[in-house]
């Protein structure tokens, strides 16, 4: 009875040390509900049961059983909270893993040859017997403790065993407990929002919520960003809009660029950041950008934050962002820009994608404009050669003309041409252009009074994507079709004074800068204007640029109208007689009154209206000939209106060219039979051309 009782008195004094030790564990691991925490208490309490000296905690998480804790009751300084990855992934063979997936305790006499030993743990542990005990909680297993007796070498019995279950079951309750406490907190927190935020707490607490909601949407608008075609600095823009959103106003983006930092895109800097600042930022950080992959502080400059973008291994760019006072950027903001980084860099990968297409479909159309444009120039270069020449008429206007176009023809000057409509201002600059150095090169012609004022400066310059409503691509200009050519600018009186001073800076600078672009660039390119406007009337009238003028009346030519060159009327009409001699079957013959007519005709359309007639007159004269009964009324009566009265010296001489003129005309140009006509001899009539300016 006295062994009985003793036996029975050690049971029970056992069991009070269990007790006691479990009370002590209980009301330490309790106290905190902090997962950390919670750790902490466990290594310093070393809680292993009563007999065993060292153990092990292991937590599952998703497929792998991580090592979270070191426990040493013996030696309490050697026990630590495991940072780094070690335990077992769930389809290894380990007793650990074993346990967790019985939910069973196991106990292992000798791990050295037990085979279900994980190699892996006889690498950082020299415990030969232990055993590993589930952590079960109400939802499941979360884990494993191991323990030995290493230290005493003693044997593990069946009760210690026991005492290590009762032990391991608070050990899960307490760990249980911690993380609802925590999906409790985080869900908590979620919900102060909405309560009163009469007290400081709660308004700080508020405010990092609205920072939390403030950083998702920014999240959300800039990965919304990637299902949408958006150009380079539609992205950068919107992500420094983002930025400042976020509560830092100051912030830039520097794209990488050829292996060094390129363009920049800032809010919030001036012109000295990039001449002074960036430069020296650039040398301390660019080995270090290479290398980062997520957000970091320069050289603990607690006020600048660099956020690497990257695609891959490829670096495109980096974001800096600016903390103003006395701030500093904390772990909760290099954690969210680093998410932020990448999902600028998904849609500046995008972006420059996208850019890319935009720019092989520019260019591809700018090709197709070109060689459109080089086609008509073709063209009308081929009817050119067709004809032999440019210009009809040896009149002494023209040759005036025919001589200043020679002069100039050879030189890059600026040249102007003024005239009426209709006197062939188009045709001289298509002279200029194919007797010059840069025939080889497009002769661009643009027609400024056909175009849209609104839509004219892109037409000349360009523009970007984006610049303005409706410019959902990038264009390329006339000046760059032009590059190394000439470009015509028809009706330049009727350009604004908006888009004159861009046309001034494209004179003077050689340089074009496209609408939306921040860049500007060099162009080589001979201007030819016309108008039929009186520019320096139009200067008094403060409807056009006197500097613009200036610089486009360098070389100033002034077409004739058709009254002035009335000698050159049967040439001409013998071109466009054969011009349009498919209008009608058979050879045309025109009578000679009907080019007494157009002799006498004022022709307020001049060349143009000329050939307008002719074409008229071949598809309506039915018979081969063509009369005077073909010709429209308001000519034949324009023809015949009372001559206002003049000084008769002026009058004799008008009607001696005229009639000298008619008499050249119907007898096709020979002066001989002319004279005869007049009843005059050569000679004498040879006088009388020179009197009258007549070649």
């Amino acid at each position: 009875m006295n062994k009985d009782k003793k036996d029975h008195t050690e049971v029970v004094e056992r069991q009070f040390r269990v007790l006691s030790s479990l009370a002590e564990m209980n009301k330490k691991i309790h106290s905190t509900m902090k997962m950390e925490r919670l750790f902490q208490i466990m290594v310093e309490l070393a809680v292993i049961g009563v007999n065993f000296e060292r153990g092990l905690i292991y937590l599952l998480e998703d497929n792998f059983l991580r090592c979270v804790a070191s426990l040493d009751r013996i030696k309490k300084d050697k026990g630590f909270i495991v940072k780094n990855l070690k335990g077992f992934d769930m389809d290894e063979t380990a007793v650990e893993v074993l346990s967790v997936q019985s939910g069973r305790s196991i106990y292992v006499s000798d791990a050295w040859t037990d085979k279900r030993v994980s190699r892996k743990r006889l690498k950082f542990t020299d415990s030969k017997e232990y055993c590993a005990v589930p952590l079960i909680g109400r939802s499941g297993v979360l884990g494993v403790l191991t323990a030995d007796k290493v230290y005493s070498q003693k044997p593990i019995m069946p009760e210690e065993i026991q005492t290590l279950e009762l032990f391991a079951g608070h050990i899960s309750l307490a760990i249980e407990n911690a993380a609802l406490f925590e999906e409790k907190e985080r869900f908590t927190f979620l919900l102060e929002k909405k309560i009163s935020e009469r007290t400081l707490e709660l308004a700080q607490t508020n405010e990092q919520l609205q920072l939390k909601m403030k950083e998702l949407t920014t999240l959300f608008e800039i990965s919304g960003s990637l299902n949408k075609n958006m150009g380079v600095n539609e992205v950068l823009e919107l992500t420094l809009s983002l930025v400042k959103g976020l509560g830092y106003p100051i912030c830039a983006v520097h794209l990488w660029e050829d292996d060094r930092f390129g363009r920049a895109f800032h809010i919030g800097l001036d012109d000295e950041y990039m001449q002074t600042e960036f430069p020296l930022l650039e040398k301390e950080f660019q080995k270090t950008v290479l290398e980062e992959t997520e957000a970091f502080l320069l050289n603990d400059k607690l006020s600048k934050l660099i956020v690497p973008l990257r695609s891959k291994e490829k670096l495109l760019g980096i974001l800096v962002v600016f903390l103003l006072e006395d701030h500093a950027f904390g772990k909760e903001q290099k954690s969210f820009f680093s998410a932020f980084g990448l999902q600028v860099s998904m849609a500046l990968k995008n972006a420059l994608a996208f850019q890319e297409i935009l720019d092989q479909k520019n260019q591809m159309e700018n090709l197709s404009r070109k060689l459109e444009q080089e086609n008509i120039s073709l063209r009308e270069k081929m009817k050119a050669e067709q004809e032999n020449k440019f210009v009809i008429g040896k009149s002494p206007a023209m040759n005036t003309v025919m001589e200043l176009v020679q002069s100039v023809s050879f030189t890059d000057t600026s040249v102007i041409i003024y005239g009426e409509t209709g006197t062939g201002k188009e045709l001289i600059a298509n002279t200029i252009h194919e007797m010059g150095s840069r025939k080889l090169k497009p002769l661009i012609k643009v027609n400024c009074a056909a175009i849209p004022e609104e839509l004219l400066e892109s037409e000349l310059f360009g523009h970007e994507k984006g610049a303005f409503t409706g410019a959902h691509e990038r264009r390329t200009g006339m000046f760059q079709l032009a590059q190394g050519g000439t470009i015509f600018l028809d009706e330049i009186g009727d350009i604004s004074l908006k888009t004159q001073a861009k046309l001034l800076r494209v004179l003077q600078e050689s340089e074009i800068q496209p609408l939306g672009s921040p860049t500007s660039t060099k162009i080589d390119v001979r201007v030819i204007a016309a108008t039929n406007k009186d520019l320096k009337k139009k200067i008094e009238q403060g409807t056009f640029r006197s500097d613009l003028f200036y610089r486009l009346n360098v070389f100033p030519i002034t077409m004739p109208p058709l009254r002035d060159r009335l000698e050159d009327i049967p040439r001409l009409v013998e071109f466009f007689i054969q011009k349009y001699s498919h209008l009608k079957r058979g050879k045309a013959h025109i009578d000679k009154d009907v080019i007494g007519i157009f002799l006498k005709y004022a022709w307020p359309g001049n060349i143009r209206e000329l050939e307008n007639i002719i074409e008229r007159l071949m598809i309506i004269s039915g018979s081969g000939n063509i009369t005077i009964s073909d010709l429209p009324r308001e000519m034949s009566a324009d023809t015949t209106r009372n001559v206002p009265v003049r000084p008769l010296k002026e009058a004799v001489f008008n009607f001696k060219k005229s009639l000298v003129r008619q008499a050249l005309s119907e007898s096709s140009g020979k002066k001989s039979h002319a004279a005869a006509m007049l009843g005059m001899p050569r000679s004498n009539f040879s006088r009388l051309l020179k009197q009258l300016g007549i070649t």
